[in-house]
């Protein structure tokens, strides 16, 4: 379970998602798979190869950085951060 997560929302079609924000414990335990449960073919296309031909030496880096990849990935299909109760997101930092 990552550390928090943020709630991300498609203008156009309503549709929700939740993203979790840090530490990818389930790349840790699962390696590619969360791609594949979250439907992030753009990241499993990339996590999957590399950890076939590093012998999963490559996903030590996935370990930090898929949970900023899968929610630069739902920024770039056009979903937005919603805020619920009191205080900001800023989308710079992503």
């Amino acid at each position: 379970m990552a550390y928090t997560t943020l709630t991300l929302e498609h203008p156009k079609t309503k549709e929700t998602k939740i993203a979790p924000v840090g530490f990818s414990w389930t790349s840790l335990c699962l390696f590619f798979c969360p791609a594949i449960y979250r439907r992030d073919w753009k990241s499993f296309a990339l996590m999957f190869p590399l950890c076939i031909l590093t012998l999963g030496l490559a996903n030590i880096m996935f370990f930090f950085t898929y949970n900023r990849l899968y929610v630069k990935h739902l920024l770039s299909q056009g979903y937005e951060i919603t805020v619920h109760g009191v205080g900001s997101v800023s989308q710079s930092h992503l």
